[in-house]
């Protein structure tokens, strides 16, 4: 796609979906934010592409197009690479089929969820089809329920099922939740925390999630304010555990404007977690409060990443062709799959975890799993000549061992002009 294209392109997908479905999916994303400003950040980015092109849609009302200037803005690219997908679907599709894949996409703009998995799809759909090999979507017809069928990969193609891993999946305290309750605790919290001159850490150990009900939630939350008033921790009701330690603000200060992983190791050093939920504010008085939420039962993330996978592997497939799982870490960005690959690679280094699990997970699959491929979450990259990739890294494991294997499936997962 050029910039010349993007005029028609958002055109196209405003006819075909309706511009109303983004535009009610960032109403409610406001609602919400509304009631709760905390969500901000987080709701603008679950619902990236609803957003993007909301704000497209505002600028063709205002000027009658996409004006220049935002067809350059590399804000937009990945609500343009989606709608570029979504059309060449449709394109393909016959009249039923892509009837119902409206009806998909309309549901995806209001479901995060569904937008996850509609996207991690049509990534892998379109790494496939720009290495030139046929991609089908495939219809349930009592052969299986999985997602792609690669046709001409194989004696009689190879098999895709997608699972997109959310940052929550295997988490006891999940970002919503962290953020309502830390949004209530807030509301009593604000007028203490103004004065704060040095740095506060305040970690709360829940016995296993953050209370759904909201009356225990608010208790909860006022146990937790008094403790901070007092300046020591203490067992509360129900199990819940607070910590209350000082610590020296400048570490975190200095690494805001770093790395993320330096900035996430400067909180876990202030606060003695690691890889909580955390809210972090700095006071008027020059202070800091650093609030963590965690859950005395340890989180068990690949776990249930290859729990899924067990279970998929078992019944998703027809057993009668090669099948890969695509499998997409939102949790993850690129230079971290990146950081993984490298660190497996070297030939000093522990194996990481996610290879440890992978290994172990091809080794007692079903013989029609040939491979699983993990990627991080999308994000824009630069190629060559001026080009954008909006795809995010992979990392692959193969087994070449399965009598379903075919050499043809390990070419298309190495990236473009890399030679087998």
């Amino acid at each position: 796609m050029t910039t010349e294209d993007v005029p028609r392109i958002y055109r196209r997908l405003a006819t075909a979906i309706g511009a109303e479905h983004w535009q009610g999916a960032v109403a409610r994303q406001e609602e919400a934010i509304r009631a709760n400003h905390f969500l901000g950040d987080y709701l603008r980015s679950e619902y990236a592409i609803a957003y993007q092109l909301d704000r497209l849609r505002r600028l063709v009302a205002r000027f009658g197009t996409v004006p220049h200037d935002a067809c350059n803005d590399p804000s937009t690219f990945p609500s343009l690479a989606f709608a570029a997908q979504v059309l060449r679907v449709l394109e393909m599709s016959p009249a039923k089929q892509a009837k119902a894949f409206v009806r998909r996409v309309r549901t995806a703009l209001s479901s995060s969820t569904e937008m996850h998995g509609l996207r991690l799809e049509l990534q892998a759909a379109t790494h496939f089809a720009r290495r030139g090999h046929r991609v089908a979507w495939h219809r349930v017809k009592n052969e299986g329920s999985f997602d792609l069928l690669i046709g001409d990969l194989g004696p009689s193609g190879l098999e895709i099922e997608c699972k997109s891993i959310s940052e929550n999946k295997g988490r006891r305290i999940h970002r919503r939740a962290s953020l309502d309750f830390w949004s209530e605790l807030w509301k009593d919290l604000a007028s203490v925390a103004q004065n704060l001159r040095s740095g506060l850490a305040v970690v709360l150990t829940v016995p296993y999630r953050i209370p759904d009900d909201a009356q225990e939630q608010g208790a909860l939350g006022r146990e937790v304010v008094t403790r901070i008033l007092a300046g020591s921790g203490a067992t509360l009701g129900g199990g819940a555990v607070v910590r209350i330690e000082p610590f020296d603000p400048a570490r975190i200060e200095a690494a805001k404007d770093r790395s993320r992983d330096e900035l996430r190791k400067a909180i876990d050093d202030a606060t003695g977690t690691a890889n909580r939920e955390v809210a972090v504010y700095g006071t008027p008085a020059g202070g800091m409060l650093a609030f963590v939420m965690q859950s005395a039962v340890e989180d068990d993330v690949l776990d249930q990443v290859f729990a899924t996978l067990d279970d998929s592997a078992a019944r998703q497939f027809t057993r009668k062709r090669g099948a890969l799982f695509w499998v997409q870490l939102q949790g993850i960005d690129a230079d971290q799959l990146l950081s993984i690959h490298e660190q497996d690679g070297g030939s000093k280094e522990q194996p990481t975890a996610l290879r440890i699990r992978a290994s172990a997970f091809l080794h007692r699959a079903p013989d029609h799993i040939v491979g699983v491929v993990f990627s991080s979450r999308s994000g824009l990259s630069p190629v060559v000549d001026g080009k954008t990739d909006s795809a995010g890294a992979t990392y692959f494991f193969l087994k070449e061992e399965s009598p379903l294997w075919h050499a043809s499936f390990r070419g298309p997962l190495r990236p473009i002009g890399v030679a087998n």
